[in-house]
């Protein structure tokens, strides 16, 4: 018999006991099923989130804040963290939040000075009493700008930090601030300011709309503005008390982006010795896709039980199957096929068995997830372009038949490798 004739008789004798046949793929599509759809969750979300990550950019940037405790220090002295008089807090009236840690302009030479920094980048904090477009006030949080950092936008463009009046407005802000829906329609537009400035007096300062960002998991959920409009409210909020040494909450510096991973995690430890926190933007997120892969690994032990209870319905479904087709097989052998051909046989009929359930459960898992996206799309994840919950990578796809028709197989091989081995003589006799 050629390989291809066993193939094809491989595939036609599932039909012969219909049943019997269904009620096993059944339980692989079960399994299926369940990996896809939990493989297509965890898939789903991590593009979400390394798609925003990709769009983020800064891929050379380092975040630098004061480190707020020493690890050794804090041991040594029973928990407490001895006090350090070069490491003073932010005070609300200064720049930040409350207890925060900042900087100096000490500071930013100290870390341009760290082998392997090319160059570091002041941000200033700025604190709004509110924004209003003449409708309503509300309370917001601005960031400057850094160049090289790319914002998701709906419409419009990303600010110029030489311009003092330029801004970027979450989606989301625009019909509470009575600007409408209309993304393209804001660009052009103004917006005020109030500050209140360290001697408690308040004043005012308008930004010009320059483009408007998309909703995000990962991207800023406040206002983006150019470095020059911030250092100006700065030097208007803070006045005199930083006049000759700024504060600054963190600090941006930037490497090679060429260097390789073992560079940058050498340069973070130069970092951490200077007493200083340096992550990069994949760091930050990287905690995400961890806890994701780690409830991925969780909800795939459902799908592997799924799988388990499968297995053991292909190894009683095929020895069935050979206790059926003794004479059959007695007759294959005394017609001149070998061990190996009869092995495969049976393993073919176990792989099979595991294909068009693995491929059934696919096919089921992608119809569930694109309903679902569209329930999630309309309801609890609306305003996020972009973000579908559910996603379906064939890589991820091919993964899971893959698993199924290797575990089918090992499940087939005890069967067939029974059947290989019967005596022929014998299996004719057999009635």
């Amino acid at each position: 018999m050629k390989y291809f004739d066993i193939v094809r008789t491989a595939n036609s004798n599932l039909r012969k006991s219909k049943v019997r046949t269904f009620l096993t793929v059944t339980a692989v599509v079960i399994g299926a099923f369940t990996l896809t759809m939990t493989n297509g969750l965890g898939d789903g979300i991590k593009s979400y989130v390394n798609t925003q990550l990709g769009n983020v950019g800064a891929k050379d940037s380092l975040f630098v804040t004061a480190r707020s405790q020493d690890k050794a220090t804090k041991e040594a002295n029973n928990g407490l963290t001895e006090y350090n008089p070069e490491r003073k807090k932010v005070t609300v009236q200064v720049n930040g939040p409350p207890g925060s840690l900042y900087m100096t302009n000490k500071d930013v030479v100290k870390i341009a000075a760290i082998p392997g920094v090319k160059e570091v980048i002041k941000t200033y904090t700025i604190l709004p009493d509110y924004m209003t477009t003449g409708y309503k006030k509300f309370q917001t949080t601005v960031s400057q700008y850094t160049d090289g950092f790319n914002i998701d936008l709906e419409a419009g463009r990303l600010v110029n930090n030489n311009s003092a009046e330029e801004i970027t407005l979450p989606q989301t802000y625009l019909k509470p601030l009575g600007l409408g829906e209309n993304a393209q329609a804001v660009l052009g537009k103004t917006i005020t300011f109030a500050f209140t400035n360290a001697t408690g007096q308040q004043f005012t300062k308008t930004a010009t709309i320059v483009g408007v960002q998309r909703s995000t998991l990962v991207g800023s959920a406040g206002i983006n503005a150019s470095s020059t409009w911030v250092k100006e409210v700065y030097d208007l909020q803070t006045g005199i008390l930083t006049a000759n040494d700024p504060q600054y909450v963190y600090l941006i510096a930037r490497f090679d982006i060429n260097s390789t991973k073992a560079q940058q995690d050498a340069l973070k430890k130069n970092f951490n010795n200077a007493g200083y926190e340096a992550l990069t933007i994949q760091d930050q997120i990287g905690v995400v896709n961890k806890i994701l892969n780690a409830v991925t690994v969780a909800l795939n032990i459902f799908g592997g039980i799924a799988l388990l209870a499968a297995s053991f319905g292909i190894i009683n479904t095929l020895f069935m199957s050979v206790q059926e087709r003794t004479r059959e097989i007695g007759l294959m052998k005394a017609l001149g096929m070998g061990r190996g051909k009869i092995f495969l046989l049976f393993s073919l009929e176990a792989i099979f068995i595991g294909f068009w359930g693995s491929l059934l459960g696919i096919g089921f898992a992608n119809i569930a997830g694109r309903v679902l996206n569209k329930i999630a799309a309309n309801t609890f994840l609306k305003g996020f372009e972009g973000f579908k919950l559910v996603a379906f990578p064939w890589q991820s796809m091919l993964l899971v038949i893959g698993i199924i028709v290797v575990i089918s197989f090992l499940a087939g091989s005890l069967p067939a490798r029974r059947a290989s081995r019967k005596d022929p003589i014998e299996a004719l006799r057999y009635e």
